[in-house]
């Protein structure tokens, strides 16, 4: 019955599936989680990183990350799959946005590469790239992040996050060709990372804590913690890697 979906116009299904996600939204009234000993069970609390119910962890630690990069986001930026970031951190020094995306789906896509084919990627065209929770589903991760550093101008800066502590994501990611293949720590991502920009280019930050971590994983939304425990930082427990890559500028 999914043919029935697209007898609907466009504008219509954007407006009944914003109506469905605000009323999933308010059933965070009558599911809330207050009492920790309900976690105590061998499946989560809810699937899909509980974003039915509100704002997903992760996200705190990524736009956390985005902010203190802010400056970073300038002149002419590309962002993987749309260019939320860009237009939230970037404001008015952005010139030109373009997003990058494999899937010939996405009508907003400006520009469509594959990062792990080196050779088809156009090369010193931006002053920054934003690459959020993307790195992870890409097998040859190498590769691709050759091809940022080839894409980006001379001291141009490559924004990445990617999870740590995270439950595995299914589905049919990046045009249903990309998986869930890796998982960063620190140390490992200033390894991969200053391989390719050097390691004096590179500067990682981590994100999270034994609370959130546990959270993350059942579930639970940022509306379920207070700010102190979301900020609480902890740096045994990786929930998100945030890494600020420069090119190298010979001199």
């Amino acid at each position: 019955m999914i043919w029935l979906k697209y007898m609907i116009p466009k504008p219509l299904r954007s407006i009944l599936r914003r109506q469905r996600q605000a009323a999933e939204r308010r059933m965070l009234a009558l599911d809330r989680v207050t009492d920790w000993s309900v976690l105590r069970r061998l499946r989560p609390y809810r699937s899909e990183f509980g974003g039915r119910r509100g704002k997903y962890i992760d996200r705190f630690y990524i736009e956390a990350f985005l902010e203190t990069c802010q400056a970073s986001i300038r002149g002419h930026v590309a962002e993987i799959q749309s260019d939320e970031y860009t237009r939230l951190f970037g404001k008015g020094r952005v010139t030109h946005s373009d997003i990058i995306d494999l899937n010939e789906g996405n009508e907003k896509r400006t520009i469509t590469v594959d990062l792990a084919q080196s050779r088809s990627v156009p090369e010193n065209a931006f002053d920054c790239i934003l690459c959020t929770q993307t790195l992870f589903l890409i097998r040859d991760y190498a590769s691709a992040l050759r091809s940022l550093y080839t894409m980006l101008k001379p001291a141009g800066v490559l924004l990445v996050t990617v999870p740590g502590i995270s439950p595995v994501v299914r589905g049919g990611l990046i045009a249903g060709e990309g998986a869930d293949w890796w998982r960063f720590t620190a140390r490992s991502a200033q390894h991969v990372f200053s391989q390719v920009f050097g390691d004096a280019n590179v500067y990682v930050q981590t994100y999270g804590n034994v609370l959130t971590a546990t959270a993350f994983l059942h579930g639970l939304v940022q509306e379920e913690l207070t700010r102190q425990e979301v900020e609480f930082y902890d740096p045994d427990y990786e929930v998100v890697i945030g890494v600020k890559a420069t090119k190298y500028v010979a001199l």
